[in-house]
């Protein structure tokens, strides 16, 4: 915090300086990289009130969580086939019991 208060005063001092010798001022330049329409319509639609500023960004952690949860799955599952339970072809385990009921039954 004191870091930042020491630097932004000396950007301050140092401006009218630097303005004089025909130097750029840092943090005076506009550093948009998306266009100002994008910016215009995002504000008017959805940062424009608080309401759908927080509807947009809890409907965003929903997808975006949605998104990474399938596919980190479906990566975790690729890797363990043939390991889980679900993936196990359990037919190869069988064993043929019913000869051995049969034969408690006779006796």
């Amino acid at each position: 915090f004191f870091l930042v208060m020491i630097f932004s005063s000396l950007r301050h001092r140092a401006a009218p300086l630097a303005s004089r010798l025909g130097g750029n001022v840092v943090g005076r330049r506009n550093m948009t990289v998306l266009p100002k329409s994008f910016l215009q319509g995002f504000y008017n639609n959805v940062a424009k009130t608080n309401s759908t500023y927080i509807l947009f960004i809890f409907g965003g952690l929903i997808v975006g969580e949605t998104i990474f949860g399938s596919v980190t799955d479906s990566i975790w599952a690729g890797k363990n086939n043939g390991k889980t339970y679900d993936t196990v072809d359990w037919s190869a385990f069988a064993e043929d019991d019913d000869d051995e009921e049969e034969e408690e039954d006779d006796e």
